[in-house]
């Protein structure tokens, strides 16, 4: 499993979290253990000094004597780690047979019918658990101090018992754990398995990845489709262009070969010819620049009015004897979305063609989110706008041009993600509007 998996990621985040808590967990039960087992063992001491209490007997002559056993037999049994005694401070008065001639330290005083818990060492050096009190018995003339001990080696052990029994419960439950996170992870990632078993089938066979995703995956395939889709569309208009490229130089090229194959080529004519190839070729890049400003994010954008204002200083140039009207009338915050070489290119070939048909004048308008060309020309019905939009289409061949005018237009306008609308203008002839989509206006460059 590679270093960088999500599926190792989370089973390692997981056994982590797991081993804290689990960690925790045995902390907690195994303190709150071991303070019951305690509890419960003084508890049992404390009733033995209550039973010891009961059965000290002091006589007339000061002697202290024990009545009766206490009630725990190892009390009898020498060095069984349970033993009592009683004395007056200075001298052991009475004390257990288990404690031989072994005399327990005495811890202080304690209050007057007070019961104090600590720990000390007894007759063979092991820790011993005792609780002591101070009494004044009827028939004595100074408290007398009782002490019950016995060894810590009962409670140790059934700590012991439990702390081992926790960590091979806490440890089976650990494992179990982990193996229920495996397979989940395993059945969560599942769709992320699909996922990359349809991409290796559309590297071989081409299309979109169909089926259904979970909600957090699903913006992922999505936004794959898009781009398999996007590259579709880029492949589509790859062919297009070698296509309308290919139908440009078809005929300057039948031109050239016709003239060079003449006994006294004309200047003139290849002059012209090499020039219209020229163009072509320019136009191609030009719409292999904006495919590929399309295709990066953060396109910059281009004031209209400027653009329109140099196009149409060099048109009145171009048709001086017609002595056309050009007028240029755009917002000042006309800006689309676009390269300014690339919005050149459209308003170039709508003013250029504007002016081959307008009978006096021609007109550039936009405002904050389109821009429209148009003129006093005889205008275009719905099915003519449609057919000059196919590539090296004409509706009048002897008006000079490839007809790749207004295909060229569209295909810039499709790649620059703007729309194209062809309506009867105010002036009479056609009007050409191009308009970015809804959404956020574009910041300035």
């Amino acid at each position: 499993m590679p270093a960088s998996s999500l599926r190792r990621r989370l089973i390692l985040g997981a056994t982590l979290w797991l081993t804290v808590a689990l960690g925790t967990g045995a902390v907690v039960l195994g303190h709150t253990f071991r303070d019951a087992v305690e509890n419960s063992f003084h508890e049992r001491l404390g009733a033995y000094l209550r039973a010891l209490s009961a059965v000290v007997e002091v006589a007339s002559d000061g002697s202290v004597t024990v009545g009766r056993p206490v009630g725990e037999p190892r009390f009898e049994q020498a060095y069984s780690g349970w033993y009592w005694q009683v004395s007056d401070g200075t001298e052991v008065r009475t004390r257990s047979r288990s404690l031989w001639d072994f005399a327990l330290p005495v811890g202080g005083e304690a209050a007057l019918g007070g019961v104090r818990i600590r720990q000390d060492m007894g007759p063979r050096g092991e820790r011993l658990e005792m609780v002591e009190r101070d009494l004044l018995f009827s028939g004595g003339t100074r408290p007398l101090h009782l002490i019950i001990a016995a060894s810590r080696q009962e409670i140790d052990a059934e700590v012991g018992r439990f702390d081992l029994l926790l960590a091979v419960a806490l440890g089976v439950l650990g494992l179990g754990l982990l193996g229920a996170i495996a397979l989940q992870v395993g059945y969560g990632l599942r769709p992320l398995k699909r996922l990359v078993g349809e991409l290796e089938t559309l590297r071989s066979s081409g299309g979109r990845i169909l089926g259904d995703y979970p909600a957090e995956v699903a913006p992922l395939v999505t936004a794959m489709n898009q781009v398999l889709d996007h590259d579709s569309q880029l492949i589509e208009r790859a062919r297009a262009h070698v296509g309308n490229l290919a139908h440009g130089l078809k005929t300057p090229l039948a031109v050239l070969e016709a003239e060079l194959a003449s006994g006294a080529p004309d200047s003139l004519v290849l002059g012209g010819q090499l020039e219209r190839l020229n163009r072509l070729v320019d136009i191609h890049l030009s719409r292999a620049r904006a495919a590929a400003m399309a295709a990066e994010p953060g396109a910059p954008v281009t004031a209209v009015g400027e653009v329109a204002s140099d196009i149409a200083a060099a048109l009145r140039k171009i048709y001086a004897e017609r002595r056309l009207t050009i007028v240029v009338d755009c917002a000042a915050a006309a800006r689309i979305a676009g390269n300014s070489d690339d919005i050149a290119e459209i308003l170039g070939n709508l003013m250029d063609n504007a002016c081959k048909w307008a009978a006096g004048r021609v007109v550039v308008s936009a405002d904050a989110v389109s821009f429209a060309v148009e003129d006093d020309g005889p205008g275009l019905s719905p099915q003519q706008a449609e057919a000059v939009m196919r590539r090296g289409f004409r509706l009048d061949e002897s008006a000079p041009g490839s007809g790749l005018g207004l295909a060229i237009v569209a295909d810039l306008v499709g790649m620059m993600g703007l729309t194209l609308a062809f309506s009867r203008s105010d002036l009479g002839g056609l009007r050409v509007q191009v308009s970015q989509p809804p959404g956020p206006r574009p910041a300035e460059a």
